[in-house]
C-alpha cells in the first residue's frame, strides 16, 4: 500500500497542476509545434530546395513568436498584479513584451545587413520597424470594432484619460513634426534647385522621443493607484511568472534571429527581377511583410481578449503597443541606425498623428470609442498601406 500512496503525494500532483496550468499548451499545439519543427529540420537537411527551407523557418518562426509572446505577456501580467498594477497599466506592459519581436527582429536583420556589406538589408530593418507601427494601428481598429460590434460602444478605461492622453498628445505632435521636417527639407532641395539627397531622422530627436516614453513609465508606476480602478489577481506564482517571463524573452530572441534569416535568404534569392512591379517595390514589400511577421502573431491576443469582452486590456495592449513602437522603438533604432525619411516612412508618420489624433478626440469628447470610428481607424492604415505599394 505505501507505493500507492507515495505516487499520490500531494505535493508532487500540485506541483505538476502549477507547471500545466502556467504553461497551458494544448495537445494539438504540442503536435503543430513538433511539426514545425520537423518540417524546418527536413527542409534544412533533406530537401535542399532554398524556398521551401524560406518557409520552413518563416512558419517556425511565426509560431514560436506567438508562443514565446505568450510566455512573455502571461508572466509579466502575473508579475505585474504581484506588484499591484492597474489592469490598464498590466496591458500596457504586455504590450512592451508584444514590441520585442519587432525590435529583436529589426536588431538582427540590420546587424546581418552590416556584416554582410548589404545597406538594402539595413533599410528593410528600419522601414520594417515604421511599418510595424502600422500593423499596430490596424489592430487597434480591429480592437475597437470588435470591442464594440455587441453594444456599439466601449467605455474608454479611466487611465487613458487621466494618465495616456498627455502621452498621446505629445506623440501626435512627435509625428507631425518628423513629417513636417521630412517635407520641408525636400521642398528646401527642390526651390534650391540641388539634387535631391535622403533625409534622416536626427540621432538627438530619436533620443529625445525614448526620454519622453520613459519619463512617462516612470510617473506611470510611481503614481499612486485610484480608488475604483480594477486591480487584477496573479495568475501564476512568483517563480512560475518568473519562469515564463525568461523563456518568452528567450523564445522570442530565438524566433527573431530565424525571421532575419528567412529575410535574408528571401532577400538573396527569390527572383524579384523577373516580376517588374514587386523589384521595384521590394524593399517596401519585404518590410511590410516583416512588420507583419512581427505585429500580428503576439498583438492577436489584444484582438482574442477584446473577442473575450476584456476591452480594457485589449486597448491598453494595442494602444500602449502602438505608442512603444512609435517612440520607444523607432526613436531608439534612430539612434544606432539611420533612419531614412522616405515618402513610406513620412506617409506612415502622418497617419499615427492622424489616428492618434482621432481616436483621443474620439474618447475624451464623451468617454466612449463607437464602432464607425473604430472602422475609420481601420480604413485609414489600410489605405496608407495600399499607397505605399504604389512605386513613386
Amino acid at each position: 500500500m505505501s507505493g500507492p500512496q507515495e505516487l499520490e503525494d500531494p505535493h508532487m500532483i500540485s506541483s505538476a497542476h502549477e507547471v500545466h496550468k502556467a504553461f497551458h499548451i494544448s495537445r494539438r499545439e504540442v503536435y503543430l509545434a513538433i511539426a514545425l519543427f520537423i518540417f524546418y529540420l527536413l527542409s534544412l537537411f533533406v530537401f535542399q530546395n532554398i524556398f521551401i527551407l524560406i518557409i520552413g523557418t518563416i512558419a517556425l518562426a511565426l509560431w514560436l513568436t506567438f508562443r514565446a509572446s505568450h510566455f512573455a505577456i502571461d508572466g509579466i501580467e502575473s508579475l505585474g498584479a504581484f506588484a499591484g498594477l492597474s489592469a490598464y497599466f498590466i496591458g500596457v506592459l504586455s504590450s512592451l513584451a508584444s514590441n520585442t519581436p519587432e525590435a529583436v527582429v529589426s536588431s538582427l536583420t540590420a546587424w546581418r545587413g552590416f556584416i554582410t556589406l548589404n545597406p538594402e538589408l539595413v533599410l528593410i530593418a528600419v522601414l520594417s520597424v515604421v511599418m510595424a507601427a502600422g500593423f499596430n494601428i490596424l489592430l487597434l481598429g480591429f480592437v475597437v470594432v470588435i470591442s464594440a460590434r455587441k453594444t456599439s460602444v466601449i467605455d474608454v478605461p479611466r487611465e487613458v484619460i487621466e494618465d495616456d492622453a498627455d502621452l498621446i498628445r505629445w506623440t501626435i505632435v512627435a509625428m507631425g513634426l518628423l513629417f513636417a521636417f521630412g517635407i520641408l527639407h525636400y521642398i528646401n532641395q527642390l526651390i534650391l534647385g540641388a539634387s535631391i539627397t535622403l533625409q534622416y531622422l536626427p540621432a538627438v530627436a530619436g533620443f529625445m522621443m525614448v526620454i519622453s516614453y520613459l519619463l512617462y513609465a516612470v510617473y506611470a508606476v510611481k503614481k499612486p493607484i485610484k480608488e475604483g480602478r480594477i486591480i487584477p489577481k496573479p495568475r501564476h506564482t512568483k517563480r512560475n511568472s518568473a519562469i515564463l517571463s525568461v523563456l518568452g524573452f528567450v523564445g522570442i530572441f530565438i524566433a527573431g534571429y530565424l525571421l532575419s534569416e528567412a529575410v535574408e535568404m528571401a532577400f538573396e534569392f527569390v527572383p524579384w527581377a523577373s516580376i517588374p512591379y514587386l523589384d521595384a517595390q521590394r524593399i517596401v514589400i519585404m518590410a511590410i511583410l516583416i512588420g507583419a511577421a512581427g505585429a500580428l502573431p503576439e498583438h492577436g491576443i489584444a484582438v482574442i481578449a477584446a473577442t473575450k469582452g476584456k476591452a480594457s486590456i485589449a486597448i491598453g495592449n494595442t494602444l500602449g503597443g502602438t505608442i512603444q513602437v512609435l517612440l520607444l522603438i523607432v526613436g531608439g533604432v534612430s539612434i544606432f541606425l539611420p533612419l531614412p525619411l522616405t515618402a513610406a516612412v513620412l506617409l506612415q508618420f502622418a497617419t499615427a498623428a492622424g489616428s492618434l489624433w482621432f481616436l483621443i478626440r474620439a474618447m475624451t469628447d464623451d468617454h466612449r470609442v463607437d464602432i464607425f470610428e473604430g472602422a475609420m481607424i481601420l480604413l485609414m492604415q489600410m489605405f496608407v498601406f495600399v499607397i505605399v505599394l504604389v512605386p513613386i
